[in-house]
């Protein structure tokens, strides 16, 4: 009998585990400049690593100018942009993937 509840919360667990190490809403990182990040989401990556993405997406995208693009992988993440712009501000959303793992993230940045 305790063969059996053994084996019925092993299962349970693993029934569980794909749920939570699904989608997380993450607390946004400090912006590195004018501006902030407005969300973070992190699939089937931690918190932390989405942050980091997150931070090095924005610094690859600013590296040649505050308005710049981004066109190379961070932290082996391939990310994508779409963008609203006002002569003040950009407003963007990103999501960077890297197989399964995805990080979506927005912003707005003062110009």
């Amino acid at each position: 009998m305790t063969r059996l509840a053994g084996l019925i919360a092993a299962l349970a667990f693993l029934v569980a585990l794909p749920a939570s190490a699904q989608a997380a809403t993450c607390t946004p990182p400090k912006y590195p400049g004018s501006g902030y990040f407005t969300s973070l989401k992190a699939t089937k990556v931690s918190c932390g690593e989405a942050s980091k993405v997150a931070v090095a997406f924005h610094k690859c995208r600013t590296k040649s100018s505050i308005k710049g693009r981004c066109t190379s992988k961070v932290r082996k993440f391939s990310c994508t942009e779409k963008r609203t712009t006002i002569s003040t501000e950009i407003n963007g959303r990103v999501t960077c993937k890297y197989g399964s793992r995805k990080v979506e993230l927005t912003y707005q940045q003062n110009t």
